[in-house]
């Protein structure tokens, strides 16, 4: 009671500290999320130039691209790849929309309504629309402006099966790109134009790829070097990285971890175990009798359905199949390994079944319907022409000429010939091949071509032995014991190896990777979906390792090892580049060295000097700068710049160092014109207008804040 006393006494300094604890949680939480203290969630993924773009805004446009990239793979999966290749160009979009939007204006760009429908529609249309078959003439097979406008004038007449408002929605997306390009092509033009070539430009051109050396050659290749030799010390690989900081310049922050991987997989003990489960079950399987009961048991116990398909031996992808089709029916094989799943296979029947079956149908379509009314009265011709056959015995051939959607058998009597498997459905060939019997009347529903067929096989060929099984599957799963034994390895390794220094070296002795990731980042090697690791990664700093980190069917450990800001990287974050650059760049100083203490007259002493070979190249120029297959243009600057005879300075090439000794130089032939050379320059120069957008985006300031809401 005492202690109550107190406890009540001290209820409001209690209160206090639990109100203070609870503010201070709240501004923890705000200042590690995208919420506030109150709840005000940051509406904007990012901004460029100052403006934000909206979260909600952004959403709507890539939804939009995502319906119309699944309007392109017709109802194929869009996986999260995908979808994050979209939203990526999306953000491309946006950020270029709203950069050159104030570009043209200040530049007084501008496409007019009556340029678009020139564009559309005009003598100078898009190639876009004249290399469209739809606006083309079907007699002629040239562009028809009247056929564009015939279609502009149908765009809310969509196609059967395609939802209301399609076509104008796709149309007004190409408008819209069309513009875009019309904008592009303006800006780049307006550039171009104000790139010119001069005369004296072009003229050298000409010297350029007219004049030719033949030379003699000396090379030291760097491999005379030994690695050891070279190798730059920490200070020479700053130093190295400070006089060539343009070259290891990025253009956004790049974070490098290594991470360790502890897989999520069942342990011999769950293997065991499902093995068992199996077992547990054979007798009461073997006891079915029935291939009904046989499927009613795999339903309620299996974790893969009942297939009353017959396959030949050929289509039977097990490890059994040889069983399958040796022992008796009623027989059950396994259990045995298939995967990563433990199976018993009955034999629940064999037959001999057809590679091609004679048929005739009668197709009824259930494309373009508006209401149910619509459909219930297609279900009813449905029921009334199937009960005329079987019941009612009328005529099939006519009944398929009167009704029948297909057009290539209807006037047939709906006689289709020989089939084979691949010429219908999977579900309606699985029907008709495997569970239909001759002579039979049948009505199927085909969900692949939205329509009821009534069919009847006339003849078959038996020609192959199919075999039609009960699996009773279970996959080998780790258990919850398994999963915790795996966390608690990696919680384990995680505690142990909080250092930089304990992580490199236990990691050694797992499978250790090493990636450069940025905020973007979706794959990495060795994990699926990448996600949690680069949200951790991007708020963690050097030399931080993480807690495990569940991802999918495993636990990463990582460790980041080097942040490399937007701009000039540390040392660290680029040491291997750098090492093998400065590598490269010591080894040539330590051969020229070499070459010059020979203080050689020429070629021929200097090759004796240093025991290697005088060599020739002959017809070298700046356009041609080939030195025995390798690309060497230091070398070819070399051989204009030394006397004929003379020795040049030790020259750093790619292969190698050279001493070149020119033999003998062509000088071009004076020319009245050099307009050819001048057309040729300035095609290059104009087409450095198309690098225009990049570097206007490089010089915009763009904050990419997506990573706040969608890497979770």
């Amino acid at each position: 009671m005492a202690v109550i006393g107190k406890i009540r006494q001290r209820s409001g300094l209690l209160i206090f500290i639990i109100g203070i604890s609870i503010v201070g949680f709240l501004i923890m939480d705000a200042t590690n999320s995208q919420t506030g203290v109150f709840g005000s969630r940051k509406d904007y993924v990012g901004t460029v130039n100052g403006t934000q773009v909206k979260y909600d805004e952004f959403e709507k446009k890539v939804s939009e691209n995502l319906d119309m990239y699944a309007e392109q793979m017709r109802g194929q999966e869009v996986t999260d790849e995908m979808r994050n290749n979209i939203r990526q160009q999306t953000w491309s979009d946006v950020a270029n929309d709203i950069i050159f939007k104030k570009i043209y204006e200040k530049l007084g760009i501008n496409v007019t309504a009556a340029e678009l429908t020139e564009l559309v529609m005009g003598e100078n249309a898009s190639p876009y629309i004249k290399n469209d078959q739809t606006f083309r003439d079907p007699n002629t097979g040239q562009f028809s402006a009247a056929r564009v406008q015939t279609f502009i004038n149908n765009l809310d007449r969509d196609p059967e099966g395609v939802a209301p408002g399609t076509v104008r929605k796709q149309w007004v997306r190409f408008e819209t790109s069309l513009k875009k390009e019309q904008y592009r092509i303006k800006y780049e033009n307006l550039i171009s134009k104000a790139l010119t070539v001069p005369d004296w430009m072009a003229e050298m051109a000409y010297n350029d790829q007219a004049r030719t050396a033949d030379v003699k050659y000396v090379m030291l290749p760097y491999t005379d070097v030994k690695e050891e030799d070279a190798k730059p010390t920490d200070a020479e690989l700053q130093k190295y990285l400070d006089n060539n900081a343009k070259i290891f310049e990025r253009d956004e922050e790049v974070r490098k971890i290594q991470y360790v991987s502890f897989d999520i997989v069942p342990s011999e003990t769950d293997t065991a175990r499902t093995i068992r489960e199996l077992q547990e079950k054979r007798e009461e399987f073997a006891a079915k009798t029935t291939t009904s009961d046989d499927s009613i048991f795999v339903k309620i116990y299996s974790e893969t359905p009942f297939d009353d398909v017959y396959y030949n031996k050929d289509q039977v992808a097990s490890p059994v199949k040889d069983s399958l089709f040796a022992l008796p029916v009623k027989t059950i094989v396994g259990p045995y390994l298939d995967g990563n799943s433990y199976k018993l296979a009955k034999i629940t029947d064999r037959k001999m079944i057809s590679d091609s079956l004679k048929i005739r149908e009668i197709k009824i379509s259930f494309n373009g319907l508006k209401s149910q009314e619509e459909a219930n009265a297609k279900i009813q011709l449905v029921d009334s022409i199937f009960k005329a056959i079987d019941t009612l015995k009328a005529d099939f051939g006519m009944l398929a000429v009167m009704n029948s959607d297909d057009a290539l058998t209807k006037m047939q009597g709906g006689n289709a010939g020989w089939v084979k498997p691949e010429e219908r459905g999977k579900e309606y060939s699985n029907f008709l091949f495997y569970r239909a019997a001759k002579g039979k009347y049948y009505k199927y529903p085909s969900q692949q071509d939205n329509a009821w067929y009534i069919v009847q096989i006339i003849e078959d060929k038996p020609s192959k032995q199919g075999v039609q099984v009960a699996y009773l599957t279970r996959k080998i799963v780790p258990s919850q014991e398994t999963q915790n034994n795996i966390y608690a390895k990696a919680a384990a390794f995680a505690a142990d190896n909080q250092t930089a220094e304990k992580f490199v070296a236990a990691a050694k002795k797992l499978s250790v990777r090493t990636a450069d990731i940025t905020k973007e980042t979706y794959s990495v090697t060795g994990m699926k979906g990448t996600y949690p690791v680069v949200k951790w990664a991007f708020t963690a700093n050097k030399g931080d390792v993480s807690a495990p980190i569940s991802n999918m069917d495993r636990h990463i450990v990582a460790y980041v090892e080097s942040v490399s800001p937007k701009g000039v990287p540390e040392l660290d974050a680029v040491k291997d580049l750098v090492t093998a650059r400065a590598t490269q760049e010591k080894k040539f100083e330590l051969l020229a060295k070499k070459i010059t203490d020979a203080g050689a007259a020429n070629i021929d002493g200097l090759a004796s000097k240093l025991g290697k070979p005088v060599q020739d190249a002959a017809t070298i120029s700046f356009n041609n700068a080939g030195i025995n297959g390798a690309y060497e243009p230091n070398v070819a600057a070399a051989a204009f710049a030394a006397a004929k005879g003379a020795l040049s300075k030790p020259v750093q090439g790619n292969m190698g160092v050279y001493v070149v000794q020119p033999v003998n130089v062509t000088e071009p032939q004076k020319i009245s014109d050099y307009s050819p050379f001048a057309a040729q320059l300035q095609n290059t120069v104009s087409g450095k207008a198309r690098l225009a957008q990049e570097v206007q985006k490089k010089l915009a300031d763009i904050n990419d804040g997506r990573f706040e809401f969608y890497n979770n």
